[in-house]
């Protein structure tokens, strides 16, 4: 991998953007061992992303025993082949229901983009998480962020995901790691109380900052769209679409602390560069606090969909219907995540099926037999 300077700015993706989307219309063409369905389901994701569904698309997976191991796979990162042999036997011993894809994510954690400009990185085995440690003190004399290409997490991801791509070629999908927006990686970098400071005090190198992390994302999100396709693999990301072209999937979970002038002055820039140069952009959109910003997502042109967790604490997404059905009287695609199974039919109901996808915590295989029987003989 190789810097970049800003004159080839924004042109990565867009020189890509045909080769790309011819390897992914022969990959759902051809279909995948452990989704078989996959051209039609893949048909079904593709109008969904024009807001044209002909029924709400349903997610929803169990495992089929818990007598393997279920987790990230941590200690494995440095033994690429065990690791894959891990993880696809997760891939084998899952029942998947609906629009589900199969698919392995070489996952480091939250806002991974921040951890290859630099970020330390510390994983936790025993509760299977991540954090980073921030690393910008000051703004004065700050060298512009960029991606190292001898950084050790971009290394490694890459090693591991050149190894899973070779597995899960015609069978299931590599997923990317979180790869997050501009303003959750100067969060992690930064520290988020710091960062809200800066806001009023430093609005110039904030807003620079952020274009630079959007350049070392497209750079990186377009090495890994090459690594994996030019394995003859589909790819998704950590929501976990399918789309004949390359899509986005933003986070700005900073989003929460901050009201809806200042998203819209130092969040909405880099996040509208993102989604512009993807060409497709489903933002997360993490609980009631980050919900204050719906309205002004779902108004932007340069935002397809509209991700919503109902978070912590907050179970129910019904509580949202108000804010759900605004959403989609902008035709914008709605992606639920976290349902309740107990709520699932009714949303599924009470919402635009041409634009909505729901992921309902499942508990049995029986509940997601039912779960799509009901879709199917509902929206026939």
């Amino acid at each position: 991998m190789q810097k970049e300077s800003t004159s080839t700015k924004g042109s990565r993706i867009a020189a890509h953007r045909k080769d790309w989307q011819k390897s992914l219309e022969q990959i759902r063409g051809a279909g995948i061992k452990y989704c078989p369905n996959l051209p039609a389901m893949s048909q079904r994701w593709n109008n969904w992303w024009q807001f044209k569904a002909d029924a709400p698309l349903i997610m929803g997976q169990v495992a089929k025993t818990r007598d393997i191991r279920w987790d990230r796979g941590f200690d494995l990162f440095d033994q690429p082949q065990e690791w894959v042999r891990m993880r696809r036997q997760q891939v084998e011993q899952t029942h998947y229901f609906g629009e589900t894809l199969p698919w392995v994510r070489v996952d480091i954690g939250p806002v991974a983009i921040a951890a290859f400009m630099g970020t330390p990185v510390h994983l936790a085995e025993i509760e299977q998480t991540s954090w980073q440690t921030p690393v910008i003190d000051s703004w004065e004399n700050l060298k512009p962020l960029q991606v190292d290409p001898d950084n050790e997490w971009l290394k490694k991801v890459l090693r591991l995901m050149d190894a899973l791509a070779e597995d899960a070629r015609g069978e299931y999908l590599v997923c990317l790691p979180d790869l997050a927006g501009a303003m959750d990686a100067l969060a992690n970098m930064r520290g988020t109380q710091k960062l809200c400071f800066d806001l009023y005090e430093n609005q110039d190198a904030v807003l620079r900052a952020a274009a630079q992390a959007v350049d070392a994302w497209e750079l990186v999100f377009s090495q890994m769209y090459d690594l994996v396709l030019g394995h003859g693999t589909g790819i998704t990301q950590w929501l976990s679409c399918w789309s004949d072209s390359p899509f986005t999937v933003p986070t700005c979970d900073f989003n929460a602390l901050i009201g809806p002038d200042d998203f819209k002055t130092m969040c909405m820039p880099s996040l509208k560069d993102q989604a512009h140069r993807a060409g497709l952009c489903l933002i997360h959109v993490d609980g009631p606090d980050a919900a204050r910003h719906a309205e002004t997502l779902a108004e932007d042109p340069d935002i397809t969909a509209i991700q919503y967790t109902p978070g912590a604490g907050t179970p129910s997404l019904l509580a949202k219907l108000p804010m759900l059905k605004m959403i989609q009287k902008h035709n914008v695609p709605l992606f639920l995540t976290d349902c309740p199974f107990e709520e699932a039919k009714q949303l599924a109901q009470e919402l635009d099926p041409r634009g909505c996808a729901i992921r309902v915590d499942l508990k049995t295989k029986e509940q997601g037999d039912d779960l799509i029987q009901w879709r199917d003989k509902t929206f026939a």
